[in-house]
């Protein structure tokens, strides 16, 4: 098991650096429970990685039009900014992973389906922010993930080309992105195993980002 060679390394925020979408989940639950709908795991999967608004566009799909949209944000949202404005959850390694690459030389960006705000916001909390040249967001690009329109980006703004970027990603949508972009893309899941045709796009797929870490030593 080893790494190409590279010279950058494009990381996804949501589930890969900070552990948020656990969080997501049970808020966007409990809101779509208050208006009598059940968000089931299978459905909860198809919305990972993927920007919210195509979320959203799935649910009203799923649930039909007596799915109020409105209704449904306006009941996650500020509950979801108020336990997020404390505290941040880092994914496990996250830290020592992103200050090694950075002492080594190694240049570093997001590319991610949260909003430009979210994404400052969250990243500022979990004192992660320093470590990034540039941060890619839903704001950012024309198609979100599984489109490769967010790690093309991260890469032009390095200066960096895709195929000397590792792509780290905890989704599908995520690995599609960073393959379709021509970046090598790492899993490390955080809720859902890759299935079989996504396992082949993966150059690794692996248990955590200290895992990642041991390799680049």
């Amino acid at each position: 098991m080893s790494l190409p060679p590279f010279d950058a390394v494009l990381f996804d925020m949501d589930g890969t650096l900070i552990n948020t979408e656990a969080l997501y989940m049970e808020e966007w639950v409990r809101a779509a429970a208050l208006q009598g709908y059940e968000l089931t795991d299978a459905l909860w999967h198809q919305f990972l990685g993927r920007p919210t608004e195509d979320c959203l566009t799935l649910m009203a799909k799923h649930f039909g039009p007596s799915f109020n949209v409105d209704a449904h944000v306006n009941e996650w949202r500020p509950r979801l900014a108020d336990r997020l404005a404390a505290e941040v959850p880092l994914m496990p390694g996250a830290q020592a992973l992103v200050s090694a690459l950075k002492d080594r030389g190694t240049r570093l960006a997001v590319a991610t389906s949260a909003t430009r705000t979210s994404a400052h916001t969250y990243l500022t909390t979990a004192g992660l922010i320093g470590f990034f040249e540039h941060i890619v967001t839903w704001d950012d690009v024309t198609a979100g993930k599984p489109a490769p329109d967010p790690f093309l980006q991260a890469a032009e703004r390095l200066g960096v080309v895709p195929a000397r970027c590792l792509a780290i990603e905890d989704t599908e949508a995520g690995v599609r992105s960073a393959h379709s972009a021509g970046a090598f893309p790492i899993m490390v899941p955080s809720i859902k195993q890759p299935s079989a045709d996504v396992r082949e796009l993966c150059h690794l797929v692996l248990n955590d980002l200290t895992e990642l870490h041991t390799l680049i030593k």
